[in-house]
């Protein structure tokens, strides 16, 4: 398969090979917390996808945040969480299209992202490395010189520290999502169960008093 990716997600999708050889060089070397049997049934709920970015690259990833999931509803959950909080960082999107055939186990589906995000992983280390490099380099004397160190860097540490409150005020705001969505399948887990119960109830009350007619 070739792939292209689009601002909205993974489109214009082509045939060709190597899709088999893909699943194995991506996958089969990561450890995940999981067995992998069937990549679109194993992949659908997102967990394994940011095992993989988590392997590749940590601080970008907190596994927390993605639950195991049978239902399609907490799947899609999961890789919206994604989207926002991961694959923006990476430069890439995963469309709603997309999301419901790999939600829902269509064929190919988790393999077109899966060759993208590998592009996108080793685009990201690439760019970090530079980056990196950049940093480590001594500044020219005459930069240095150009500008009183104060003024150079506090408009940059104000701009950073800016950043990094809306990070952590959009991570937040994440959090309390993720914990209310666990709230309430916790409240319906134990509406389930009072009603389990009150069936229970019900079926000795009447047992009782068939047990009282027939002794009459």
């Amino acid at each position: 398969f070739f792939f292209f990716q689009a601002e909205d997600g993974i489109r214009d999708v082509e045939r060709s090979r190597g899709l088999g050889d893909v699943y194995k060089r991506q996958v089969d070397e990561i450890p995940l917390s999981r067995p992998k049997k069937n990549i679109s049934r194993d992949f659908s709920d997102g967990v394994l996808a940011a095992e993989i970015v988590k392997h590749y690259i940590p601080k970008i990833v907190e596994l927390h945040n993605y639950n195991a999931a049978h239902s399609v509803d907490q799947k899609k959950y999961n890789w919206g969480t994604l989207n926002r909080k991961v694959f923006k960082k990476l430069g890439m999107q995963v469309n709603k299209a997309d999301i419901e055939e790999i939600v829902n186990c269509v064929p190919d589906a988790i393999e077109r992202v899966l060759f993208v995000l590998q592009g996108k992983i080793n685009s990201y280390k690439a760019l970090q490395q530079t980056k990196s490099e950049q940093l480590s380099a001594p500044q020219e004397e005459e930069k240095v010189q150009s500008k009183p160190l104060e003024s150079a860097s506090t408009p940059k540490e104000n701009v950073d520290l800016g950043a990094e409150k809306d990070q952590i005020i959009s991570e937040l705001k994440e959090t309390i999502e993720i914990m209310e969505l666990k709230i309430k399948k916790l409240e319906e887990l134990i509406k389930l169960k009072d009603n389990k119960i009150q069936t229970i109830a019900n079926k000795l009350a009447q047992a009782g008093i068939q047990q009282q007619f027939s002794s009459s």
